[in-house]
Order: C-alpha cells, then structure tokens, then sequence
C-alpha cells in the first residue's frame, strides 16, 4: 500500500500577490508548447516514413511506446509531486524535456537510426510529467463549481495552440520542408519553459494530510475509471480519419487542413463544455463525448461516400475532444480529496492512457485485416457500453 508523507496545499504554489490565475499561466505555456508540439503533428507520420524510411509498422511501435511513456510518466509524476510537495519542477522538467526531444528528431535524420528516434520520442513523452501536478494546481485553486470552467480555458489554450502550430506548417512547409519545420518548432516549445520558470511562484503549502493510502476511493471514481478504459479502448486517433480522407482522395495538403479543422472545433468547443459542465454537471457532458464518438464512427459507417461527406467527421471528432478534455479531469478532482489529487489524476490518466495502445492495436488489426469500417464498427459497440457505465455513476445534483 503506498502512502503519500506530504501533501500540499496547491491553492499556495501562485505566488498570492501575483493573483495569477494557474489556469491562465498554465495555459499560456501550453499554448507556446502545442504550437510547437503541432507543428509537428501534422507530418509526423510521413517524416518517421518519408525522411527516416521507416515502415508502417515501426511507426506503429514508435507511437505505442511513446503512448505507454506518457501513461507511465503521469502516474510517476503525480505520486512524487505529492511526496515531495513540489509542483513546478516537474512541470519546468517536463516542458524543458518536449523542447530538448524536438532537437533530437532533427538529429535523427544523420543517421537514419531507429533507435534514435525511439530516444527522442521517448523523452518528448517523458515530458508529459508535467501534467498531473499542473492539474493538481490548477484543480486546488478553483472551487469544485468553477473548476470544468478553469479546465476549459486550459485545453482551449492548449488547443488554440494547436491550431497555430498546424497553420505555420500548411503555410510553411513547401519552403522550409521537414528539418526547417522542426526547428523552428522548438522556439515556442522553450518559451513555455520561461513562462513557467518566470510566473510560477512555488512556496511551500501547509500540509494538509499524511499517511494517505490508495484505499477507499469513492466507488463512483471506480465506476468512471472502468467506464473511460473502455471508451479509450473504443477510442481512435485523428490519423484514422486522415487515412479514410485517403481512400476519398485527399492530397497531404488537404489533409492538413482536415487536420486543422479537427483542432480549430476542438479548440473552440472545450472552454463551453467546461462551462456547461459546471452547470449542469460533469456527467451529462461526459455523455455527449462518448455519443461524439458514436457519431462519429456511425458517420464514418453509413453517410461518408465522397471527399464533401468525409468533412463532418473532423467537426464530430473536434467536438468529442472539446467535451471529454476539460471535463474528464474535473470528474476526477471532484470524486477525490486534495491531498492525493495529484496522484489519482495521474494513476488515471495512466490507465486511460495505457488502454490506448492495445485499442491502437486492435483497431488497425481490423483495418488491415478486415476492412476500414470494421474498426469504426468495433468502436461503435465498445462506446455503447462505455456510455451504460457512465449512466450508472451517482453525483450530486449541480446547485
């Protein structure tokens, strides 16, 4: 049984006379770091394929392990943030860590290894470790009804970012290529190191429990973890429905605006969903997500049949994100105490995250094996149940 020796109080960690909102700093520095992260994101795929000439299925092994890094590390990160009562230097480590990794893919390129691009991605992930203190801090500061709210700004931030990473590349692409794009990605990515290192004031909180075990969560905590490994398990990522805008005949650049698309709805629609939930409650929004993605996937199943119909799909899919983002993580906050908050959204998302991989696997099995509508097929059944389990969760009505 694990116990936590020190607990903090997060609402401590802003410096007070500031009256910085963490919400807004952290939101900041995800900005700078998504515009760099995606960047990236868009051509990844074909630079690990194209550039570095490795196969589809080593791709597939870079990706799962880079999965299993982040879940590992947020778990990691949560329990000794919570030990120790520091906040900060895991989150300044882990944006440093993403910037650091941005070179190293550039550095690959010499020498067309694999195990180099494991190396660098593998530290990229690793850098994940800033999200479950971050969480903690933002989740400390805010009351249990405003907290869908800070959640929202968060990942509208974070996503904004995303947009601005994807816009830069579309535009600069042709004239830079592959190794000038990740280049110029680590610029915003070390400046969400100096935001943190320049706004966040961390002072050590009054403790606030000790001799806190992993036992006796709520049962209901219990009931949404089991029901999100299943929706993440049901879950498949955006590349899935650029490789169907594929088959219709999208070019890369098109597919690049497809992607954007995706975070543009994405970005726009997590802070009204962290609002609405804390309205009207966080399960009611954590339903529409999962019905997203049904729609989502029936869409894929029975309407798309041409390159106009296959758009909805990354409006559907934006809109899934932009709901379960902000919201997932207040649930959590709200069904557990504070002084093990850190470590329960880290142990969380590790198992939310772990669950990815064999989805991966499972997904692109029937991809490959059966048909592309199989995956989207299997996906439809996994959420339905998904969604019972979530109905069965009991909360406290929204005043």
């Amino acid at each position: 049984m694990w116990r936590i020796l020190v607990a903090i109080d997060d609402s401590a960690l802003i410096d007070n006379e500031s009256e910085r909102n963490p919400a807004h700093v952290f939101g900041a520095a995800s900005f700078l770091n998504d515009t760099g992260s995606d960047m990236i994101a868009p051509i990844w795929p074909t630079f690990l394929k194209d550039q570095l000439g490795l196969s589809v299925g080593l791709v597939q092994i870079v990706d799962g392990l880079a999965l299993m890094i982040t879940s590992l590390s947020k778990l990691g990160a949560g329990y000794a943030s919570d030990r120790t009562g520091k906040r900060k230097s895991f989150i300044t480590l882990g944006y440093m860590m993403s910037s650091i990794a941005r070179i190293g893919f550039v550095l690959a390129t010499f020498g067309y290894q694999f195990f180099q691009i494991v190396l660098w991605k593998s530290m990229d992930r690793l850098g994940k470790i800033r999200g479950p203190p971050r969480d903690a801090i933002v989740a400390g500061h805010e009351t249990e009804k405003k907290r869908g709210s800070a959640f929202g700004v968060l990942r509208a931030l974070d996503t904004a970012g995303a947009v601005l990473g994807t816009t830069i590349t579309f535009l600069l692409f042709e004239y830079i290529g592959y190794t000038g794009i990740i280049l110029l990605a680590v610029i915003p990515s070390l400046g969400s190191v100096v935001v943190v290192s320049v706004l966040v004031k961390e002072k050590r909180g009054k403790d606030v429990f000790k001799g806190v075990s992993f036992r006796g969560l709520d049962k209901n905590l219990k009931v949404f973890l089991l029901a999100s490994v299943l929706f993440a398990l049901a879950t498949f990522s955006y590349s899935l429905l650029i490789f169907l805008s594929e088959i219709y005949g999208y070019s890369v650049e098109e597919q690049t605006l497809l992607y954007l698309l995706f975070v543009i709805v994405y970005a726009a629609s997590a802070y009204p969903f962290g609002r609405l939930s804390d309205r009207v409650g966080r399960k009611p929004v954590m339903a529409v997500a999962f019905l997203f993605l049904m729609v989502t996937s029936l869409w894929a199943n029975f309407i798309v049949f041409d390159m106009l119909t296959i758009t909805p799909l990354f409006i559907f899919f934006g809109l899934m994100n932009g709901a379960l983002d902000p919201v997932q993580t207040s649930f959590v906050s709200d069904l557990v105490e504070e002084e093990r908050r850190a470590s329960i959204i880290g142990a969380f998302q590790m198992a939310v995250g772990i669950s990815a991989l064999p989805a991966g696997i499972i997904i692109g099995y029937l991809w490959d094996s059966i048909n592309p509508l199989a995956a989207f097929q299997y996906s439809i059944v996994l959420t339905f149940f998904a969604l019972m389990l979530l109905l069965l969760i009991r909360t406290k009505k929204t005043e």
